[in-house]
């Protein structure tokens, strides 16, 4: 290859490079935008169910107030949504207010535009073991009935009733009674009378 070729091949060279450069510096920050880190952070236990869940971006997503550009949905192991729609932005984080539900796995669900235009989204669960909810899950013991006013009023009204009365005795032979003690009169009058008549028949001595 003689000299004028070989400045030829290194000038082509040169302008490759220079148009190469460029680009593959400008690679990078055409890439979409990365979810970073959450609270609370994924596959983590917490003792306490958080008021908000927030997610952070490794570029600040687009925002619009005329338009819900974010959205973060939290349901907990009943398939309870427990976020309440609203999405705030704050430079790459966005967050959302949410209430308690039952201890489990918590599934987070978001979606934002990237700082590039490209939508964005993913998933993850963190779990929430809250104590307090445990013990009042727990079924309590039966409590002792306790005894109603008509119950409690009965033995007062059994120990006020009048003991029964004795059994009387049976009326139906009082008939029979006083006819017999009436023959026995006809009969011993009979006998004085008949007694007495033969004593005034026998002569005196």
């Amino acid at each position: 290859m003689n000299p004028r070729n070989k400045r030829r091949f290194r000038l082509r060279l040169a302008l490759a490079a220079a148009v190469l450069l460029p680009a593959l510096s400008a690679a990078p920050a055409m890439a979409h935008d990365a979810l970073e880190s959450t609270v609370p952070a994924a596959d983590t236990t917490v003792t306490t169910a958080p008021g908000v869940v927030s997610l952070t971006l490794s570029e600040p997503p687009m925002d619009a107030s005329q338009l819900n550009l974010s959205v973060i949905t939290v349901t907990d192991e009943a398939g309870k949504t427990l976020s309440d729609g609203k999405v705030t932005v704050e430079g790459a984080t966005i967050s959302t207010a949410i209430t308690a539900g039952t201890n489990g796995p918590y599934k987070v669900l978001w979606r934002t535009v990237s700082s590039d235009g490209h939508p964005i989204e993913g998933t993850y669960t963190f779990t929430v073991q809250d104590p307090a909810q445990a013990v009042t899950a727990t079924p309590s013991a039966a409590p002792t009935p306790t005894p109603t006013a008509t119950e409690s009023a009965t033995p007062a009204a059994a120990t006020n009733q009048s003991p029964p009365e004795a059994a009387r005795p049976d009326d139906s032979n009082a008939p029979m009674a006083v006819g017999i003690a009436a023959a026995i009169l006809a009969v011993a009058a009979v006998v004085f009378f008949i007694a007495r008549k033969r004593r005034d028949k026998t002569p005196a001595q």
